[in-house]
């Protein structure tokens, strides 16, 4: 037993010097790490060395003297890279400093800042791609110009022949319920008017028109009516309302041209603005004007299409050499006079009489030489480059050598008669090989143009000698220009170069060519051939191309050559809807004729004829034109004449559907890995929508959903919209009900937001299953588009 304690106490011991010598070796190479400023490793190696002896002063000193350190050292690294705009890495690092001293408010505080600053610039960005929606709820949002408070204006027929044009103003003004006043430059005259069931905006604005006037709403309660033609009484009353566009795809001087163009109309213009920085364009004018530019920029301002252009390009190079054959060293003799064998031929006259056969020296072939060569080469380059390119910029594709060729310059120095010429040579470098050069443009019905088109194909020649020893080389060139339309993914070859060479020499004794046995063997023929061949080959595929909607080919009103006038661009007259049930006002005059509504189903009831001209009755309620109007004296009447008893119409077949429903782009391009670009669907022409049932179904091994959220047809008054969503493989739901109050004018936008995720290459659709639109009437009948189209490029 006590054998057996000893050997529990020494096993003991030695654990606990090991556990001991762990720790201390543990320690040495933390404070090892600190000399070093490796900051980060000393922690580590000081708090493994704490955790074997956790009673250790020392380590627990030197454990909190390196988190201090390494704590300011990552808070300094962290600043620095906020100061580059690195904020991801700048948050990563801070929050190491702040785990490291955790009672540090202050690298807290920077934390939180960092943290901020990521949370604003991912707004910013998320804006950014929103910018389309945005500027479509811009664009939506009528302009601040005023309009009549809301009344009940009645359809309104008037016969009123020969009378003060004021007076039939006054008249008109008094039936709506307004305040209307006349510019001091108001001319007067006598006209007849007669207007059957419009409106009071329509009939000021015929009125307005036919007698060279206009008008314009001063307040909710009054109107004024000026002379038209005279440019400072235009300027006096017209609204002028500033916006700024800011272009994102066109050029911006070439766009303010156009406006400038189209602008240009009889009076003054609006006063336009460019800011090239922010490829911004404003605008000052009236709200017709406006409205008339932006439509402008809005048909002009379209994204640039896109080309992914496939090029193949196949060089191949053959050449062959065949030299043999039996040839001597020096195919030359000669005879050299040398008397005095200093090889001069000068000598002495007296030594002429002593010359003989010994003076001359006889230079013969001495070598012959026997040829067996043979050699043959294949070179072949296979190049398969792929270039992206915008719409109209040009794309240039080169591949090739450089080769320097000389170019030499002479300088005059001196003057006068002692003036010379001193040369220079530089050399400029020649890219010998494929030269191309391709500018792409999209139509709308997806044929890519290359307009032009060149292609230079190069090889290097034989060098020739221009003088003076100096040597440059040739250059065998062949250039292909023009214009090429192709269909999207349609290969075409435009151009190949095909050069054949061959140089046949002979060599050997002269006579020998025409003996037959000899000419085989003392002589020495030398073949060489080459040719080489170059094919290129152009695949476009289309990644982006134009993007245009109904209402950019459609054409809309913008009034007369003189005067813009968008219908669009101001509010209704009055701010409220009219009641198209209110009955109708008439108004005579003595001796006129009671209109009727073109296509009544009775004939017009009679009235008695006033006498005179009495001032216009104040605005009539429904109740009051159920009652007879009591007779003026002196005065013409004005009476409300209830509306005929409907009449049962026959039995109608069903309503047509009225709302219309497409997808927005209707061709959306995806990429494997890239964030996905929303695809919304789009209603045309619904009022008060209440909620939203949509089914989509699509191919599910290339598309997977991500998400699907409100529109802004939904979202635009600010109203709460709660959500039910299901994604699933191959189907997306959704249902979005609003909370707040409905819209009684008919509107178009988005009512979905789908994002899915690219899985495979290739085109696919998008189908509406199913399309549910609520409003208080009940389920609205819908138009449901064709597939929508999606392109998963790799």
């Amino acid at each position: 037993m006590r054998l057996g304690a000893w050997r529990a106490v020494a096993i003991l011991a030695i654990a606990l010097t090991g556990v001991g010598c762990a720790g201390r070796w543990a320690y040495r190479q933390g404070k090892a790490e600190a000399r070093k400023g490796n900051w980060d490793l000393a922690v580590a190696r000081l708090t493994r060395a704490l955790q074997y002896d956790p009673s250790n002063i020392d380590y627990k000193m030197a454990l909190d003297n390196a988190k201090i350190q390494a704590s300011r050292a990552h808070h300094h690294d962290a600043q620095k890279l906020l100061a580059k705009g690195e904020l991801e890495k700048a948050v990563e690092e801070f929050e190491i400093a702040s785990k490291f001293d955790t009672g540090n408010q202050a690298f807290a505080a920077d934390l939180r800042l960092a943290r901020e600053r990521v949370k604003a610039r991912e707004e910013e960005k998320q804006q950014r791609g929103q910018f389309e929606d945005r500027a479509r709820r811009a664009a939506a949002m009528r302009p601040p110009v005023p309009s009549l408070s809301p009344r009940s204006p009645v359809p309104i027929s008037i016969n009123m022949p020969d009378a003060s044009l004021q007076k039939i103003f006054e008249t008109l003004a008094q039936l709506a319920g307004v305040n209307i006043l006349f510019d001091e430059g108001f001319r007067d005259k006598q006209t007849s008017a007669k207007l059957v069931d419009v409106t009071f905006q329509e009939a000021l604005d015929q009125l307005t028109f036919v007698n060279k006037k206009f008008y314009k709403v001063l307040d909710s309660n009054t109107i004024i009516i000026a002379e038209d033609g005279q440019p400072q009484v235009r300027r006096r009353y017209d609204e002028s309302l500033f916006m700024t566009f800011y272009v994102q795809n066109a050029e911006a001087p070439e766009l303010m041209n156009t406006l400038r163009q189209m602008l240009q109309r009889g009076g003054t213009p609006p006063q336009l603005a460019l800011n090239t920085n922010l490829r911004a364009i404003s605008i000052a004018g009236n709200a017709d004007e406006v409205a008339l530019a932006a439509k402008i920029i809005a048909a002009h301002d379209k994204p640039l299409g896109e080309v992914l252009v496939e090029v193949e390009i196949l060089d191949v190079r053959r050449s062959a050499l065949r030299q043999y054959g039996v040839e001597l060293a020096n195919y030359t003799g000669d005879v050299t006079f040398d008397p005095s064998g200093s090889g001069s031929g000068r000598l002495r006259a007296h030594l002429l009489s002593s010359l003989n056969l010994a003076d001359f020296v006889v230079n013969v072939p001495n070598q012959l030489l026997v040829r067996f060569l043979q050699n043959e080469s294949t070179a072949r380059i296979l190049a398969s480059p792929r270039l992206r390119g915008a719409e109209g910029k040009q794309t240039t594709l080169r591949i090739g050598t450089e080769i320097p060729i000389p170019v030499t310059t002479f300088t005059a120095t001196g003057a006068g008669t002692g003036q010379a010429f001193s040369p220079a040579t530089s050399f400029q470098y020649k890219n010998v090989g494929i030269n191309m050069e391709l500018t792409p443009r999209v139509n709308a019905e997806g044929e890519v143009t290359f307009d032009p088109i060149a292609a230079e194909f190069s090889l290097i020649g034989a060098d020739r000698d221009v003088g003076g020893g100096l040597k440059v080389p040739e250059f065998l060139t062949r250039t292909v220009r023009g214009t090429l339309r192709v269909k999207d993914g349609e290969t075409a070859l435009i151009g190949g170069l095909v050069l054949e060479e061959e140089r046949e020499a002979f060599q050997g004794i002269i006579g020998l060519q025409s003996i037959p046995i000899l000419n085989r063997v003392f002589t020495a023929p030398k073949k060489e051939k080459s040719d080489s061949e170059i094919l290129i080959s152009l695949t476009p595929h289309v990644v982006r191309g134009p993007k245009l909607s109904d209402e950019d080919l459609r054409s809309f009103y913008a009034g007369t050559k003189e005067t813009i006038r968008v219908p669009s661009a101001r509010p209704p007259l009055f701010s409220a809807t009219e009641d198209p049930n209110a009955p109708a006002v008439e108004v005579q005059t003595p001796g006129a004729a009671v209109p009727g509504g073109p296509g009544a189903p009775e004939p017009p009831l009679p009235t008695t004829p006033p006498v005179g001209v009495a001032p216009p009755a104040p605005p009539i309620s429904e109740e009051q034109a159920e009652q007879p109007p009591p007779p003026v004296e002196g005065g013409p009447m004005a009476s409300t004449a209830p509306a005929p008893p409907p009449v049962p119409a026959p039995e109608t077949p069903p309503e047509e559907p009225n709302v219309m429903v497409l997808f927005s782009p209707p061709e959306v391009a995806l990429k494997v890995g890239d964030p996905p670009p929303p695809v919304s669907v789009i209603v045309l022409r619904v009022k008060e929508l209440v909620s939203v049932d949509l089914a989509v179904t699509f191919d599910a091994t290339a598309l997977e959903p991500l998400d699907v959220e409100a529109g802004t047809l939904l979202t635009l008054d600010g109203s709460t919209v709660s959500a039910e969503k299901n994604l699933e493989p191959g189907r997306v739901r959704a249902r979005f009900a609003r909370s707040g109050p409905t819209s009684t004018v008919p509107s178009s936008g988005a009512v979905a937001l789908m994002r899915f995720k690219a899985l495979k290459p290739g085109p696919t659709t998008l189908v509406i299953e199913s399309l549910s639109l609520i409003t208080p009437r009940g389920r609205e009948r819908v138009t449901l588009p064709g597939p929508g189209r999606v392109v998963v490029l790799p």
